[in-house]
């Protein structure tokens, strides 16, 4: 599951704004931007040029939104 979630920093602690659908106890991992900012929805794929990935067309949903691979990555067979 990924997902965006504004939260609030106080005492040591981020509040989220909202609940989040989460076990108590459960292990998240955080990127962390101020609020003003904007992040770049495409800064996964920035780069992938040179990252020597062959499979940048078939998975792109994996290399920007985090989403699962795709099994069958590769050429296509028509």
């Amino acid at each position: 599951m990924k997902l965006t979630v504004e939260a609030v920093y106080q005492n040591g602690v981020l509040k989220p704004k909202r609940p989040l659908s989460l076990a108590d106890g459960a292990l998240v991992r955080l990127i962390v931007s101020a609020g003003g900012e904007n992040p770049d929805p495409l800064e996964g794929v920035i780069g992938i040029g040179k990252s020597g990935r062959k499979d940048g067309a078939d998975n792109h949903d994996h290399y920007i939104y985090g989403t699962s691979k795709r099994r069958n990555s590769g050429p296509r067979k028509r």
